[in-house]
C-alpha cells in the first residue's frame, strides 16, 4: 500500500518580518538587562540593598514591596543567579541566532531558555521569585508568536543540507 505524496505548500523564502525584528530586539535587551542585574546582584550584593529602597521609591514602590524584593534578592544563592544568568544567555544566544541568521535552532533555544527559566523560578528558586500565572502565560504568548514567524526561517534540514552542499562543493574545487 502506498501513502499518496501529498503537496507540500510552497517554501516562504526566510526573511526578517517587522514582528520578529521587533520582538528580537525586545528579547535580547531584556536578556541583557537581566544578565547585568543578576551580575550585579551576585558582585555586590551589599551596594544593590543599599540603592533598593532609593530605587523602590522612584520607581513608586511601596516601602513593603521594596523590603519584599530585598528579602526575596537576599534569599537567592550565587549557584541560581549563576543558572539564572546562563539561561539569559541561552536566550539572547536564540534570539541572536533568529535574527541574524535566520535559523530555525534559534527559537529552539530560545523556547528552551524560557521553560528553564519558569522551572527555575517556580521549583528551584521558589518563595516570592516564583512566576505569577500572568508572567507564565506572558512567555507562552512570546513563544507562540516566535512560532508563528518559523516558516520565515531556514529549517534545520536546509541548515544540513547547505553544509553538505558546501564541502561538497569545496572538494570539487579542491579536485
Amino acid at each position: 500500500m502506498q501513502i499518496p505524496n501529498i503537496p507540500q505548500p510552497p517554501a516562504v523564502k526566510p526573511q526578517r518580518t517587522f514582528i520578529l525584528w521587533f520582538m528580537s530586539i525586545c528579547s535580547m535587551l531584556d536578556a541583557i538587562s537581566n544578565i547585568i542585574t543578576y551580575t550585579f546582584l551576585i558582585i555586590m550584593p551589599e551596594r544593590i540593598a543599599e540603592m533598593m529602597p532609593k530605587m523602590g521609591v522612584t520607581m513608586g514602590m511601596s516601602k513593603e514591596s521594596v523590603e519584599l524584593l530585598m528579602e526575596t534578592f537576599a534569599s537567592v544563592t550565587t549557584p541560581q543567579w549563576l543558572m539564572l544568568i546562563g539561561v539569559e544567555v541561552l536566550m539572547f544566544v536564540g534570539v541572536l541566532i533568529m535574527i541574524w541568521r535566520l535559523h530555525q535552532i534559534g527559537f529552539h533555544l530560545y523556547a528552551i531558555g524560557q521553560l528553564l527559566n519558569i522551572l527555575i523560578m517556580n521549583f528551584v528558586i521558589g518563595g516570592n521569585m516564583t512566576m505569577d500565572f500572568t508572567a507564565i502565560l506572558t512567555v507562552v504568548f512570546l513563544i507562540a508568536i516566535y512560532a508563528m514567524h518559523l516558516r520565515y526561517m531556514h529549517p534545520l534540514k536546509e541548515q544540513q543540507q547547505e553544509e553538505t552542499d558546501e564541502i561538497t562543493e569545496n572538494t570539487k574545487q579542491d579536485e
